[in-house]
């Protein structure tokens, strides 16, 4: 029964259930009775009337939670070395399950195997290298027991561990005569296949395992196929991962081709074994008695991790949309996996006029950058390189990203540019990061690094600041700059942060704004791709149309820091 509007004095004991009124946040009543008791099931929080709604006692609410949904995959085994023909690599154990209810503050820590060594052809005789293993083991909050992969089994290659393929996650083929490959892991992977050694004209060898199915045996002149993958649609959209290598064979009989199109085919006379595909875990192909038809390396693993979003939130690898109110995020090298509640890992997105991420799946591309603002400000690539990592590396001055001017990414009056960058060498050269203008004398804005001199350089319109930072620039590391420009009226204020402390500035004390004209945007280069050089990697880029205040500058460091610091 439920009781509403009673008046009580003394005391009142109750046995069984007592419901109070209840609703959503905004329902509760306006001018209730003194000591009124309200649930509101927005908050999850009982209020009771004290000439104004307050919170009753100390109530915990419990951290936000979900399952989380995980595929790890090993790195492939290596194709064996010739001789005669080779065995195909081993793919990498594949698992995949849900962890229970990990809750907000949990961490998970991420290990993703390299692919195996594909050996050489001709009078090698070196088995293929195993796939090195995959895991997620918990760090910070709720436990779980280690999830791990192995590594796929290296082809068997002639007088090398007898011929036979290594044992693995899935097992390399073998080359010895109608010997079995190497054993696979159960509930991982398949053993590989068997080779015909000097038996057979070609002396082909067999096809390592995959997670579907074992590698096939070599048959007459030509070489096992890998065995099949296994797909999985953790991203919401269905890949094939774990296929075993093909064996490699002496003569011009057909290579054994790689399973699922993951793993790698195997040689033959003439033609060399083909690589696996990175991040599927799939075997490299056997190499062939030659040595021009080497064998391919096996391909890296990868671990994927997958989650309603409504329930939480994650930082971490790649992220993407997995579709049906799901999130992933997906690591290609090793890392950590943090959990949050919804509202964790957000950004500040007043006055954004730019967004680019190349850890985030919707943004980055070899060929164009979407920008996440909203505004349209996609950029196209020139010459940087993407591959599987989370940033863009940048070689040249005609090594750049761009797109055209509009009103989102300038301002005269407030400005905000924000990137996470690493250097790879600590040259005297300059390094852009940002850059629109395209003379000193027409710079609307530009930002770079001069690690040589140990200088941050901020240019808005003529007024310019150097900042030295008190520390020494290491190489391979990653920092998190933030530079500010304002000029509501009179003397330009600049300022620059690096990993959320502020630097001390010297400025010209001019009195330069920003700039207003339509020279396009760059990235990575500066000045029509007159300044720039090696030895800059970027991740991240954001433009504000205003200045982030001290704690905007933390919550966007905190919220994007997982896969730098």
């Amino acid at each position: 029964m439920t009781y509403e509007n009673v008046e009580l004095s003394g005391s009142l004991d109750i046995s069984g259930s007592f419901q109070v009124p209840y609703g959503v946040s905004g329902s509760k009543p306006t001018s209730p009775s003194s000591g009124s008791l309200f649930f509101d099931t927005t908050d999850e929080l009982l209020y009771v009337w004290e000439g104004e709604w307050q919170v009753v006692g100390a109530q915990v609410q419990p951290p936000a939670a979900a399952d989380i949904e995980y595929l790890v995959v090993a790195g492939g085994g290596g194709g064996g070395g010739g001789g005669w023909g080779a065995g195909g690599g081993g793919a990498g154990g594949m698992l995949s399950s849900s962890l229970s209810s990990i809750e907000s503050g949990s961490s998970i820590t991420v290990t993703v195997g390299a692919g195996g060594t594909g050996r050489g052809g001709g009078n090698t005789f070196t088995a293929g290298g195993d796939g090195g293993i995959s895991s997620i083991a918990s760090s910070t909050g709720i436990t779980f027991s280690t999830v791990t992969s192995t590594g796929g089994g290296g082809g068997g290659a002639e007088s090398a561990n007898s011929g036979l393929g290594r044992d693995g996650g899935s097992g390399g083929g073998s080359t010895t005569a109608n010997a079995s490959g190497g054993s696979g892991t159960t509930g991982q992977g398949n053993d590989g296949g068997a080779g015909l050694g000097a038996t057979g004209p070609g002396y082909p060898g067999g096809g390592g395992g995959g997670k579907g199915s074992v590698g096939s045996a070599a048959s007459g002149n030509n070489g096992g196929d890998g065995g099949t993958g296994q797909a999985s649609s953790i991203t919401g959209t269905s890949l094939s991962y774990a296929g075993g290598g093909g064996g490699g064979t002496r003569t011009s009989g057909a290579q054994g081709t790689g399973g699922s199109s993951v793993g790698g085919d195997g040689a033959n006379a003439s033609t060399a074994a083909t690589s696996a595909t990175a991040n599927r875990g799939g075997g490299g192909g056997g190499a062939a008695g030659n040595s021009s038809a080497d064998a391919s390396n096996g391909g890296s693993g990868v671990v994927i991790l997958a989650y309603p979003s409504s329930s939480v939130n994650a930082a971490g690898g790649i992220t993407g949309d997995a579709g049906n109110g799901r999130k992933y995020h997906q690591f290609n090298e090793s890392g950590t996996f943090k959990v949050g509640s919804t509202s964790d890992f957000q950004m500040v997105t007043d006055s954004l006029g730019l967004h680019i991420d190349s850890g985030d799946f919707a943004s980055r591309g070899a060929s164009t950058v979407t920008d996440l603002s909203g505004n349209g400000n996609n950029m196209s690539v020139t010459g940087a390189s993407l591959g599987n990592d989370y940033f863009y590396s940048f070689s040249s001055t005609s090594t750049y990203l761009t797109c055209a001017s509009n009103a989102s990414i300038k301002s005269t009056t407030a400005l905000t540019l924000e990137a996470w960058v690493r250097l790879t060498d600590l040259t005297n050269q300059w390094k852009p990061i940002f850059s629109k203008g395209s003379t000193d004398s027409t710079e609307e804005y530009i930002l770079m690094i001069r690690p040589g001199n140990n200088v941050v350089y901020l240019d808005c319109g003529g007024g310019s600041l150097y900042a030295q930072p008190s520390f020494t620039w290491v190489s391979n590391t990653w920092y998190h700059i933030v530079a500010t420009h304002s000029k509501p009226s009179g003397t330009s204020t600049m300022g620059v942060t690096i990993n959320n402390s502020a630097l001390s500035v010297t400025t010209n004390g001019a009195t330069g704004a920003a700039g207003d004209n339509s020279d396009a945007l760059y990235i990575g280069t500066a000045r029509n791709n007159t300044i720039g050089g090696t030895g800059i990697e970027i991740a991240q880029a954001r433009i504000y149309t205003k200045v982030l205040s001290t704690a905007e500058v933390l919550q966007n460091y905190n919220a994007t820091k997982t896969n730098f610091i």
